[in-house]
């Protein structure tokens, strides 16, 4: 498969102030799950059917983070969660688009983070996929919680993105959903959940190195981080 690439100045960075966000790009309306794995390796992720490796001037602190599933170790406080959580269901169905799901995603972006979003958003972000992808969705009785997409890789499942009803914040919802991802990793027998970027400064994702043992990938070599003694 020819790649071929374009460079994109997107603004000013979503994660650390004053930074300039610049990606190289390319567009694929399928692509092969093991060589979407090559590029994770080499930085890349999928934002519908793009595929982004960001190439920001004078930064270079977005790092791709994966959780070896295999070898994942609950900590006390995550122990905490699955227990606040034992009330909820979890459907797991191919990709689609379903009425749901986008009202949950629009209330999310517009509650987290003040974003007014598109139906169009929705779908070129994430109903469009290039890879094979589900949908994992959160029950309360019969009221929809959250919703997280995957994409089933070759040795990994990647996680995309998840949104959640805010009213709930107080089950960490979040992290619920993260050791659920890993949980159907080792059901399917996947080394690896990618969990995208960690911005060391970010504190919205902080969240992501939480969870051990972890990789790190530094420039093209993924650096294993485990967890630090007598923490949580």
């Amino acid at each position: 498969m020819e790649i071929k690439l374009f460079e994109a100045n997107n603004g000013g960075c979503p994660y650390l102030k004053d930074q300039v966000w610049m990606s190289y790009m390319f567009q694929a309306e399928n692509l092969d799950p093991k060589l979407y794995e090559v590029l994770i390796d080499k930085g890349f992720r999928r934002n519908g059917l793009m595929f982004y490796k960001n190439n920001c001037p004078n930064c270079d602190q977005c790092k791709p983070i994966r959780v070896l599933a295999g070898e994942f170790k609950l900590s006390s406080s995550q122990k905490k969660v699955l227990k606040k959580n034992d009330d909820l269901s979890i459907k797991t169905e191919p990709i689609s688009f379903d009425r749901g799901s986008y009202e949950l995603y629009q209330k999310y972006s517009y509650d987290r983070f003040g974003t007014q979003t598109t139906l169009e958003d929705y779908f070129n972000f994430l109903v469009q996929s290039s890879v094979e992808t589900v949908m994992m969705k959160y029950y309360l009785d019969k009221r929809l919680v959250g919703v997280g997409w995957v994409d089933i890789l070759d040795n990994s499942l990647s996680s995309v993105y998840f949104a959640y009803d805010m009213e709930y914040s107080k089950k960490s919802l979040g992290v619920f959903s993260v050791l659920k991802e890993i949980e159907l990793c080792r059901k399917m027998k996947k080394d690896y959940l990618q969990l995208g970027f960690w911005v060391k400064g970010c504190k919205t994702m902080h969240y992501k190195t939480g969870y051990y043992p972890h990789e790190l990938l530094d420039q093209e070599s993924w650096v294993r981080i485990d967890k630090i003694e007598n923490q949580n």
